[in-house]
């Protein structure tokens, strides 16, 4: 995620995990597909309130929508959460090993 269009997309993934409705819907989504009723029913959410939450969490690519009939079935896309993960992991080897920290790194430049 290094260019421009990935920046703006990384954006888009943030702010929709932003909310924690959407964090408590993916959440649901990482045990199993559901449809849009169910969802609504297991958040407690008005039809128009989570069709909004699944318009974020589709914008952003974290889910997958797919019709069949009158149902919207739902589920994780992982591929878009592995990508945020590989995004959060170049930050974690910047300082080395994993109980570096700022006293270290001041420890170290006192020396």
């Amino acid at each position: 995620m290094n260019t421009t269009y990935d920046s703006l997309r990384l954006d888009t993934i943030l702010n929709s995990l932003a909310n924690q409705k959407r964090r408590g819907i993916l959440h649901e989504l990482s045990l199993n597909p559901a449809t849009v009723g169910q969802l609504a029913q297991h958040h407690d959410l008005s039809l128009p309130a989570i069709h909004r939450h699944i318009r974020s969490l589709e914008n952003a690519e974290l889910i997958i929508r797919k019709k069949s009939g009158r149902t919207n079935f739902v589920a994780l896309n992982q591929k878009t959460l592995h990508q945020v993960q590989a995004w959060i992991t170049q930050y974690q080897t910047g300082w080395g090993s994993p109980d570096a920290s700022l006293e270290n790194y001041i420890s170290r430049m006192n020396e």
